[in-house]
């Protein structure tokens, strides 16, 4: 879920979190027979956390026209600036109408009235100790417990992060242009960090490697603890078949750059920041989430050695364009003889089979990423792109729910 303000200027996350946000490089020091290492960052959005809600017939929804009308029923301020624009954006029949993070955007604009941004901002504090409130009936802890359980005997994270080729495979019509499995093998430790731009822990507990799934020492001597599956549906246009499995070596971290629902405060609700913005003079810079996340300098690093990301659950709305275009970024870097370039898949949410395009999608990523591209960039981005549509009656391997 797209996120965005503070009542307080607000420490780094290295600062609250006492760890620094980054890939490490590992050796053989840790990993005995450690030949290579794959960097792989996964973004998360709304996506996922509606899957679990809907799936498990939860009664509250993460999604936004749900909360409003959980305002409306708790008769929470109409005075609200966000509120009423959400309401007349409603009325006019705006689609995503609902959308909190858009509310705050357009209160700043001429059709929004050019709202000071400190009147935004209060108003903006009083929904994010509301959406806290309401995020605790949308996840409570029989969910989480019950996600969690799922996870472990099911296996779901480990066969998540060792069966995604598989999704490129069935889904993408471009498999044979994949680079990423061709690169994998035994002795590779593949790393994810997972950036959860939700609020709930719903991810935390899927992608935990609790003991019923994972061994940190699988074997006797051996310290291989993973194996990896380049190309699980033995697709013809990918080396080696479903009998492959690298022995391998797994690692996985969750970061969460616009905080978590336990400390209500911490919510980041907002808008997307230009790039090199004045964060000293910005008027509105109260209301930007790169502003507040310090997204430059906590994040900013990973992009260049990120060998694979994987977008999952994510609108590529505008108001995360901060991420998107860091991506685009890194997949139009060019590259040298021996380095390989990043790639991207995007999981894509289609309500009926059929109804959604990769050409659409690659327009959803393009339109908020670079705005306007001559034909041979979006070309060679574009060659590096994955795009696996899937509906709720056909769940991917990766981050599918029982």
């Amino acid at each position: 879920m797209d996120a965005g303000t503070h009542q307080t200027p607000m420490a780094s996350t290295h600062e609250r979190t006492g760890r620094a946000m980054g890939y490490r490089t590992f050796t053989k020091a840790e990993y005995e027979q450690l030949r290579r290492q794959h960097n792989i960052m996964v973004l998360v959005g709304n996506g996922f956390d509606i899957q679990v809600t809907r799936r498990y017939g939860s009664r509250f929804s993460p999604r936004y026209p749900a909360f409003y009308h959980y305002l409306l029923s708790r008769d929470f301020d109409s005075s609200n600036l966000v509120v009423q624009q959400m309401a007349a954006a409603k009325e006019r029949g705006q689609e995503n109408w609902s959308d909190v993070e858009a509310a705050i955007g357009d209160l700043i604009t001429p059709a929004g009235g050019w709202h000071p941004p400190s009147a935004v901002y209060e108003a903006t504090l009083a929904i994010q100790a509301a959406f806290s409130e309401y995020l605790e009936l949308v996840a409570p802890p029989e969910l989480l417990a019950r996600v969690g359980k799922d996870s472990a005997e099911g296996s779901l994270a480990v066969r998540s992060m060792a069966d995604f080729i598989g999704d490129v495979a069935t889904g993408s019509q471009t498999f044979g242009s994949f680079v990423f499995p061709r690169e994998t093998s035994h002795y590779h430790l593949f790393n994810y960090l997972f950036v959860n731009f939700n609020y709930m822990p719903l991810l935390d507990d899927y992608v935990f490697r609790d003991a019923q799934q994972f061994l940190p020492q699988a074997h006797t001597v051996a310290d291989r603890n993973f194996e990896f599956h380049p190309n699980p549906t033995s697709h013809p246009n990918g080396d080696w078949n479903r009998e492959t499995g690298w022995s391998s070596y797994l690692r996985s971290e969750v970061i969460h750059p616009h905080e978590q629902q336990p400390i209500p405060r911490y919510l980041l609700f907002g808008i997307d920041a230009p790039d090199n913005f004045d964060a000293g003079r910005n008027p509105h810079r109260q209301l930007m989430k790169p502003y507040w996340a310090m997204n430059r300098i906590e994040y900013g690093h990973l992009f260049s050695d990120t060998r694979l990301f994987i977008i999952f659950g994510c609108s590529l709305g505008k108001t995360d364009g901060w991420w998107w275009r860091r991506v685009y970024e890194a997949l139009n870097r060019p590259t040298g003889d021996e380095a390989s370039p990043s790639e991207l898949i995007i999981y894509w949410w289609s309500p009926i089979a059929g109804s959604v395009t990769t050409e659409e999608v690659f327009d959803t990523f393009f339109a908020g990423v670079a705005g306007d591209l001559d034909e041979p960039e979006r070309g060679i981005v574009e060659d590096r792109i994955q795009v696996v549509v899937y509906t709720d009656d056909s769940l991917p391997a990766f981050l599918a729910t029982p």
